[in-house]
Formats: structure tokens, C-alpha cells, sequence
């Protein structure tokens, strides 16, 4: 029995090795060309299958395409320039952020009031961000896990959570470019597992 199960292990492993191999941060994408919904969907379906310990359903999710980027883009950048620290490069940053990519999907976890699982929710969200650029690798899409001032700083986050439809105590871990690759990404260096093995 465990001979007969043996080659479809080997090839499932081969399938999820490649795919998370070949998955590389890539913005160089066809902004006219959409995404198609129902690979979004594809996706956003991907990304509530990552582990969650308490069953707690975290997972929250804003996709931003069409006209909504720029809408979105410039509300940020109004934020943005009544910041003290704000600079010229700082708001043209944000304005220009949802433009880079067809399709964005702001990814957040909910809030808990139980510390641990409020802990356990961001983390939780933040592996659905790796199952959703996971299963655009094997759709053929090119992604990009962006950060920014909307997940660090309280004065961005929250007009942005109101405009995107989170909950004022959601957290955002990621917004996700997609879109279908023109040009290959650019090159990365490689890493070996910096790892100690405690065996006694």
C-alpha cells in the first residue's frame, strides 16, 4: 500500500516545490489587462484555507480594481500630506501605489479582544497572503506583497480601513499587485536555511 502511494506523494511534492520555487515578487505586469473575478475569487477561497487555530475566521479582504485604484490612490495621498513628516516623494507614492497593477486585494485580519487570538488572527491572515501568491504563481499571474504607511501608521490606517470597508481594529498585513506578467521579475538573491537541529 505504501508503494502504490509513494509516486503520487513524489509528484505532489514536485507540484508544490516548483510552484513555490518559481513564485518571485514581479511588478512588471499588463495594466490593461484585468484580472478576471473569478480567479479572484479563486484565490480569496485559497487564502481562508491557512491554518487558524481558534477557527476564528479572520480573514478580511478589499479588492481594488478599475477606476477604485485611483479614487483610492488619491484619498491616500490627501492623508498622507497633512502628515508633519510628509514630503513631496511620500504623497506621489501613495497617490501612484493602486496603478502599478490591474488588481489589488487589501488583506486583513480581524480584531480579537482574547490577546492570543487577536496574535494568532494577524498570523493566521498573513499565511493566506502566501497561499494567494502561491495560487497566482500557478495561474500564471505575477504578484507583489506590498507594505506601507496603511499597516504601520494609526494617522494613514485608519481613513484607509474606513475607505476600503475593514473594521477600525482590523490589522492590514498585505496589499497583493496581481496581474499578468509582460517581463520576468527581477533577480533575487538565494538563501540556505539558517536552521539548528536540538536532537537530544
Amino acid at each position: 500500500m505504501l508503494d502504490q502511494q509513494a509516486p503520487a506523494d513524489t509528484d505532489r511534492w514536485e507540484t508544490v516545490a516548483s510552484v513555490i520555487r518559481e513564485r518571485r515578487s514581479n511588478l512588471n505586469v499588463d495594466l490593461e489587462r484585468p484580472v478576471p473575478r473569478e480567479v479572484v475569487d479563486e484565490l480569496l477561497a485559497l487564502a481562508v484555507l491557512a491554518p487558524n487555530h481558534y477557527r476564528t475566521n479572520p480573514h478580511r479582504f478589499a479588492v481594488i480594481t478599475g477606476e477604485a485604484r485611483a479614487r483610492l490612490g488619491a484619498f491616500a495621498a490627501e492623508v498622507v500630506a497633512r502628515l508633519p513628516n510628509a514630503n513631496e516623494g511620500m504623497v506621489d507614492r501613495q497617490r501612484n501605489q493602486f496603478m502599478r497593477a490591474p488588481c489589488i486585494i487589501a488583506v486583513a485580519s480581524a480584531a480579537d479582544p482574547d490577546p492570543i487570538k487577536h496574535f494568532e488572527n494577524k498570523y493566521s491572515a498573513a499565511a493566506g497572503v502566501q497561499n494567494i501568491l502561491l495560487g497566482a504563481t500557478a495561474k500564471g499571474l505575477a504578484s507583489y506583497w506590498r507594505s506601507g504607511l496603511a499597516m504601520i501608521d494609526p494617522n494613514v490606517s485608519g481613513p484607509m480601513k474606513e475607505q476600503l470597508g475593514f473594521e477600525p481594529n482590523d490589522e492590514i498585513v498585505a496589499f497583493v499587485n496581481l496581474g499578468y506578467p509582460i517581463g520576468p521579475p527581477n533577480a533575487r538573491p538565494t538563501f540556505t536555511p539558517n536552521v539548528r537541529y536540538l536532537d537530544r
